[in-house]
């Protein structure tokens, strides 16, 4: 019989001893009648021959004896003892309600087949012994131990020492094929060996206009003509001056180094300018006569050279004092070749007493395509003042 079925037969048995102490205790208190005694008497002999049965109908309780009183017999045991008390109308054992199958002692060795008998001996003996794990040498421990951390190592890191060590064979596998290339001697090459044109000569440098010395008096020539009408008056605070602003075709422009400036004309080449704007030379001292100013504006004629053609001509037309503040008037005429015809432009350069640190500059150049304005730089002399 298997545990399973031990375990009913004496839930079975359990159950018919309650019924008989609760039948017994009836029948102690008066209450019970003489059938309940007889059915008390019946329930006996039943539970005597369910005793008897489970003794007797269990195949396998000598297959499992050899496993100890722990097994199925110390079961069929509690059964019978029961079923003794409930015949002789004493109080059954009370029968521990613990899980049969925890008492049964499993063999270590193989699954036996339950209609085979059992050979008694320690099956632990007979199970085939596992192979003890041999003992690793002190490299095999260091290279685990190196892949672990290997492996701890975040996949960037990798990536980046990958990276580094492959740039370095590189470099160094450029340095040892390229190392031995020693750069060769500069050669010089003709130009006519080279199959390309002869090398011309530089172009001679232009050459520089020559002034001569200053007169000490000059005066102003007055020019034909009514001159462009004054449209308002050119106040320069930064040099300190204030003059004739005229009308068309003058217009304003900008040009460095001048505060304010004025122009007529597109080209350059056939532009008048009118600018103003504090000494553009150096002053070592503050003019204090007349013959100091003329040496300044000397200095001043000759930087306003740049703004004529090189290699012009130069001839001195006008020197004489400013009109209403101390100063010099200086006036100059250039000539030169232009487009393989003869031209010439009248300039003026005023410098002018002030309030400010330097002295002021007027500048007026006008070019002979467009006399008509010769008579505008006349006007200038006679509006130039400080302020």
């Amino acid at each position: 019989m298997s545990p399973e079925q031990a375990l009913a037969m004496a839930e079975a048995a359990k159950a018919e001893a309650a019924k008989e102490r609760a039948a017994k205790g009836q029948a102690s208190k008066g209450q019970a009648s003489k059938g309940q005694a007889s059915k008390g008497q019946a329930s006996k002999g039943q539970a005597a021959r369910a005793a008897k049965g489970a003794r007797t109908s269990s195949p396998d309780a000598d297959t499992y004896a050899p496993f100890g009183a722990s097994g199925v017999a110390s079961d069929s045991s509690a059964a019978t003892a029961h079923a003794r008390a409930a015949a002789d109308g004493t109080a059954p054992p009370e029968i521990e309600d613990v899980e049969v199958t925890a008492n049964v002692r499993r063999p270590a060795g193989p699954f036996l087949h339950p209609d085979r008998p059992v050979a008694r001996g320690d099956w632990s003996s007979r199970s085939p012994a596992s192979p003890a794990p041999a003992p690793r040498s002190g490299r095999s421990r260091w290279l685990a131990s190196a892949v672990m951390r290997v492996g701890d190592i975040p996949i960037r890191a990798v990536y980046g020492i990958g990276a580094a060590i492959v740039t370095g064979i590189v470099v160094v596998l450029i340095f040892m094929l390229f190392g031995g290339d020693a750069p060769s001697e500069p050669v010089r090459v003709d130009p006519v060996q080279a199959g390309g044109p002869a090398a011309t000569s530089a172009a001679p440098k232009p050459t520089p206009i020559a002034v001569p010395p200053v007169p000490a008096a000059r005066a102003m020539t007055v020019f034909p003509g009514t001159g462009t009408p004054i449209a308002a008056y050119t106040v320069d605070r930064t040099s300190g001056i204030s003059y004739a602003q005229y009308g068309a075709p003058w217009v304003k422009t900008s040009r460095d180094p001048f505060a304010f400036a004025q122009k007529a004309g597109p080209s350059k080449q056939s532009q008048a300018l009118i600018g103003s704007a504090p000494v553009p030379v150096a002053v070592r001292s503050t003019p204090a006569t007349f013959a100091d100013f003329r040496k300044l504006a000397a200095k001043a004629a000759k930087w306003t050279l740049r703004y004529q053609p090189a290699g012009a001509k130069f001839t001195w037309t006008v020197s004489q004092q400013a009109r209403y503040n101390p100063g010099w008037l200086l006036g100059y005429k250039v000539s030169y070749v232009q487009g393989g015809k003869k031209h010439s432009s009248q300039a003026y350069v005023m410098v002018i007493s002030t309030a400010r640190k330097k002295p002021a500059m007027l500048f007026a150049n006008v070019p002979d395509t467009r006399k008509a304005l010769y008579r505008d730089l006349n006007m200038l002399f006679w509006t130039a003042r400080a302020i």
